[in-house]
């Protein structure tokens, strides 16, 4: 009797290491359910190093969809997906592609009223695609941008079993609110006392998220107000002028520059190359390669203190993200707005 049970013992589990070896999905037998895959999109290529991509997309007034182009190993379009409500929300969309290996394309956030974008056609190459910030004449954008987010990989579809991958994203808008702050409590100031203006050189972006062209833009606040704050009595202790612009990405090393001018004036009194003196915000903790910190932070602040006495406007400090920039380490231009 002890013989037999040994032996049930062995062939009970002998069955079971078998039936663990059968496939649970495959392509070939009707019997058996297919493989499935699924892929995920991350957007941890920000300041904080975690996931913020389902939030950004749902903080999005509009264009809270992604769009997912597909490509052969040789880079030839096959098809496009747009993934938004739900399935953007849940972010586990699920692949039907046959084993091979193909080639992603993914943008998050595109839409007619900020942006153009080319179409991929069936056999076009993944190289023809390219993206532009819609502008005025001039060259010039004053208007919010949505968020706009890419992403780029290789994927492998295996014979068997199932997989679920990580597409990793990154964040090509960047937005920047000044304070403007005039120690002289008894000048009067208007939300078009100042002018600030940003230029860029970089309006396009290709499939790999490089500059398609040099041609400069200039971009402007997309709002412009007065905010002022109280002491402990309830009295106004001060007005600031706040304005908010935004650029596409910005690269290092790119000729960018930042202009800010007091109206009375035709020579601006912060003339500075942008992302020399954004770069100046990082800590050094941090130690990130100055493209990586570029395009990590995506909203920065700039605080200007002034003194418009006698019609002129003197810079005495300026903060960045609660960074205090030492006046000399700004090369102030001499240039007209």
């Amino acid at each position: 009797m002890k013989y037999t049970k040994i032996i049930y013992n062995y062939l009970a589990a002998w069955l079971l290491l078998f039936l663990a070896t059968l496939p649970s999905c495959d392509y070939i037998h009707d019997d058996i359910a297919p493989c499935k895959h699924y892929l995920r999109f991350a957007y941890v290529h920000n300041m904080k190093f975690a996931d913020a991509f389902v939030h950004e997309m749902e903080c999005q007034a509009t264009a809270k969809n992604l769009r997912l182009y597909i490509f052969d190993a040789e880079g030839k379009f096959l098809r496009a997906e747009t993934i938004e409500g739900e399935a953007l929300r849940t972010n586990r969309h699920e692949l039907t592609l046959d084993p091979g290996t193909y080639r992603l394309l993914a943008w998050a956030g595109l839409n007619e009223t900020d942006y153009e974008w080319t179409t991929p056609a069936a056999g076009s190459s993944v190289a023809d695609f390219h993206m532009s910030v819609k502008r005025s004449t001039g060259q010039t954008v004053a208007r919010e941008l949505l968020g706009l987010f890419q992403g780029e990989m290789k994927l492998e579809i295996p014979e068997g079993g199932e997989t679920e991958q990580v597409m990793p994203l990154v964040k090509n808008t960047n937005k920047i609110r000044f304070v403007i702050i005039d120690t002289n409590s008894g000048t009067e100031l208007s939300a078009d006392s100042f002018d600030m203006l940003v230029t860029t050189g970089n309006g396009d972006l290709s499939h790999d998220n490089q500059p398609v062209s040099n041609t400069m833009l200039t971009w402007l606040p997309y709002y412009k107000g007065i905010e002022t704050v109280k002491d402990a009595n309830g009295t106004t202790a001060y007005t600031a002028i706040c304005t908010e612009l935004n650029t596409l990405r910005l690269l290092d090393d790119s000729g960018s520059r930042l202009q800010v001018r007091y109206s009375e004036e035709t020579t601006p009194f912060l003339d500075v190359d942008l992302t020399d003196f954004l770069l100046l915000t990082q800590m050094e903790s941090h130690k990130l390669e100055a493209q990586e910190y570029l395009d990590r932070q995506d909203e920065y602040v700039v605080m200007v203190y002034v003194d418009t006495m006698g019609g002129k406007a003197h810079c005495l400090e300026v903060i960045v993200n609660d960074w205090v920039i030492r006046l000399d380490d700004l090369t102030l231009g001499k240039e007209e707005l």
